[in-house]
């Protein structure tokens, strides 16, 4: 008896320094949620913003329901989430681990008039059901499409095809700022980067650079080599470095068939004129692309993720054959492709897990 009295242990009396060194290990957010609930001790040894970084999920909403799943490549696993505060919103980011939510466009029409509807996106986090309402603001016109890019929301249309208006929101603003644009501004991909606009003309590839506090033409940058109005352009702020990809096909409803990527760092002339500088490799980061987002992630930060990759959403057809859904996982360098499949039926969206309250 004496023995094994000897042999027992009290577990919620570790050490809190052993404690964080076992929560830091939890790559999977459903470990560190039930190391958390394993005891008070733990619980408070381990403060939910302590979760380690997570490799991405990918978004599957339920029509009509407030039904979420996600499905996570590392452990193969499909979590389903009621999130109460998601019918009828259109979810895509991610941002410092939330999502933009907007209204369905058909939603729009059950409230009324689109056309004369105030609306009010806002961020949310399906994992705590946590949201929040960002300002309040009249668009004029055509109810816009919101996008986010790293800090911030922008939203870009008009009631006036000769004057386009930019209106954006950086986390943590009081309000919407707008800029109004001219009329060379409407055929763009409009971007929002680090106190820029980036504004990518579709027919010739030319982008122009606007400093979102005086409102000015800051510079211009010549097209890249290839450039297809038939692409899609992401502009990211890859940790200090400012990266283009060019995927050279449209995407349709989150997904992409065959996609192809250019990859161009922005670089200073001697001159002080900018430019593209096509580039093979992005050292230890990795790029995940969905027809809403892109964003860089440090490879080394994750248990999974490969060095110099992009990850994609993608479907493949097969003649009669229902499609398939998957990853698929370029090498910049090689080419190299790797298809990873997904078991959710229409994958969305990449999604990155938090349990943090902004």
């Amino acid at each position: 008896m004496e023995a094994k009295k000897a042999l027992q242990r009290d577990w919620s009396s570790l050490p809190i320094e052993v404690l964080n060194l076992i929560a830091k290990k939890l790559g999977e957010i459903s470990d560190f949620v039930r190391f958390r609930a394993v005891c008070t001790a733990w619980r408070f040894s381990t403060p939910s913003t302590d979760l380690p970084q997570q490799f991405p999920w990918i978004l599957m909403k339920h029509q009509n329901t407030t039904d979420l799943s996600f499905y996570s490549i590392p452990s193969n696993k499909i979590y389903s989430i009621h999130a109460s505060k998601s019918l009828g919103k259109w979810l895509y980011g991610p941002l410092e681990g939330y999502m933009l939510a907007d209204l369905y466009y058909q939603s729009l029409w059950e409230f009324g008039d689109p056309f004369a509807l105030t609306l009010q996106p806002s961020l949310f986090n399906p994992l705590n059901n946590h949201e929040i309402p960002l300002p309040t603001y009249d668009f004029e016109g055509l109810p816009y499409r919101f996008s986010c890019m790293g800090e911030y929301v922008f939203s870009y249309g008009y009631a006036d095809y000769q004057k386009p208006k930019l209106v954006f929101w950086h986390l943590g603003q009081a309000n919407w700022c707008e800029l109004n644009l001219t009329s060379d501004y409407v055929n763009c991909k409009h971007i929002c980067l680090k106190g820029m606009i980036f504004n990518v003309e579709r027919d010739t590839g030319v982008t122009k650079v606007i400093n979102v506090t005086t409102g000015t033409l800051a510079y211009v940058i010549p097209p890249i080599e290839g450039h297809s109005a038939a692409g899609s352009e992401f502009i990211v702020d890859a940790f200090g470095e400012i990266l283009r990809f060019f995927q050279h096909n449209s995407p349709y409803a989150g997904l992409v068939y065959d996609a192809w990527f250019d990859v161009h760092r922005l670089e200073t002339k001697e001159n002080g004129s900018r430019c593209w500088v096509k580039v093979d490799s992005i050292g230890n980061q990795a790029v995940f692309v969905d027809s809403y987002s892109c964003f860089v992630l440090k490879a080394h930060d994750f248990t999974g993720i490969k060095r110099n990759c992009i990850y994609f959403l993608t479907r493949i057809n097969h003649g009669q054959e229902a499609p398939k859904y998957g990853v698929e996982r370029i090498d910049i360098m090689t080419g190299a492709r790797e298809y990873l499949p997904c078991p959710l039926k229409e994958p969305k969206s990449w999604f990155v897990p938090s349990l943090q309250r902004l």
